[in-house]
């Protein structure tokens, strides 16, 4: 057996203005890595390595096509065996992750998954129509969720950028507001902010943290403005949201560094930043802990 990463202490990865974030590093409690399977064929591999915490991601290599299942959630490794998982921002403790090779020999581990804090944050002028959208807005907002849902719901058979560690979609970084946290709107809790909320001036450029395909390019969305999304295969999707211009189109292949757009305040924002938002196959994700 080679243990491999788990929850614990590990390097710091700045995060802005004196602030920085802890990312787990090896260690044998998250996960035992190269687990086996008797079969006619011999062991089963299954090599694990990644952030073994709420909201954080997986990297995995087995046999190419094996399915892969964590908990309820399915995936397929590719063709070099690589794979993804993600762990939900309210994850509970321990997950259930099981390889299957097209062959039949299968092997099950339990993810032990480390707790997060999540902070409490308050937004306050945020104009009323904005919160509580009016009647006339329900039309508008229904018809964009569908886009979002149908963009959401894509497979890029291509994509390989899951597989390696992301930029920064910012040159300069400054954490306005944490992933996760728990807004106060006006006064009122919202449910959790699933992005992580970095300030910059209007204009600033945005740019791809590592290949994708864009499947969403909408230059005005009611709640997030401009906003941009890339899959970068595997069910790995990050957004892009609040932008003053987007510069790219639904369908377009990107490379890492590609500009996606600009930096804006358009939606439900008080002022210029860039929320950023990764999900896994319905999971919401923190973007940042994929960072290197």
């Amino acid at each position: 057996m080679v243990g491999l990463v788990g929850a614990g202490g590990g390097a710091m990865v700045a995060c802005g203005e004196g602030s920085a974030q802890a990312r787990p590093a090896a260690d044998a409690s998250g996960a035992a890595g190269l687990a086996s399977a008797a079969g006619q064929d011999g062991p089963l591999p299954l090599d694990l390595t990644g952030d073994f915490v709420q909201s954080g991601t997986v990297l995995g290599r087995s046999t190419p096509g094996a399915r892969i299942l964590l908990d309820d959630v399915a995936t397929t490794a590719d063709a070099d065996g690589r794979f993804i998982v993600g762990f939900d921002r309210d994850a509970p403790p321990a997950a259930l992750l099981t390889v299957t090779a097209p062959d039949g020999r299968s092997v099950s581990r339990s993810l032990q998954v480390a707790p997060k804090s999540w902070r409490v944050t308050s937004v306050s002028g945020l104009p009323g129509r904005t919160v509580n959208p009016p009647p006339e807005a329900r039309a508008r907002i229904e018809r964009e969720s569908a886009l979002k849902q149908r963009a959401f719901a894509s497979e890029d058979p291509l994509g390989t950028g899951f597989a390696e560690p992301f930029d920064w979609p910012l040159a300069a970084i400054r954490v306005t507001s944490p992933w996760g946290a728990q807004r106060q709107l006006n006064g009122t809790l919202q449910r959790p902010h699933y992005g992580i909320d970095l300030g910059a001036a209007t204009g600033t450029a945005i740019r791809a943290p590592a290949p994708g395909l864009v499947i969403i390019a909408e230059a005005d969305m009611y709640f997030e403005g401009g906003m941009v999304a890339l899959d970068h295969g595997q069910g790995l999707i990050t957004t892009y949201l609040h932008m003053s211009r987007v510069d790219v189109r639904a369908g377009q292949r990107l490379v890492r560094g590609a500009q996606l757009g600009a930096v804006g305040a358009r939606g439900r924002a008080t002022g210029p930043h860039l929320c950023w938002r990764m999900r896994w196959r319905g999971r919401q994700c923190d973007p940042s802990l994929r960072t290197a």
